[in-house]
């Protein structure tokens, strides 16, 4: 528990909030509807505001999210 309160937290703010409405809107114009993604989307918006980089094990989640700077880490996750 103390090396959790060593981390930074990020706070979802307006421009947080602005920037997740930018990107829902951009996945429905293209026709694609983003209320099954909407927690990827709020991470994804985190991250791009303040400039980090975001990790995952599950690229696929994330890889058409514009803006982001997506690592993968360690490739998909292995099925069950």
């Amino acid at each position: 528990m103390n090396r959790l309160k060593k981390k930074p937290t990020l706070v979802i703010d307006e421009e947080t909030g602005v920037i997740f409405g930018n990107l829902a809107a951009q996945f429905r114009k293209t026709g694609r509807e983003p209320d099954f993604r909407v927690q990827d989307i709020w991470i994804a918006s985190q991250a791009i505001q303040h400039g980090h980089r975001l990790l995952t094990r599950n690229p696929r989640d994330f890889k058409d999210i514009p803006g982001l700077d997506l690592i993968v880490f360690g490739g998909a996750r292995p099925p069950g």
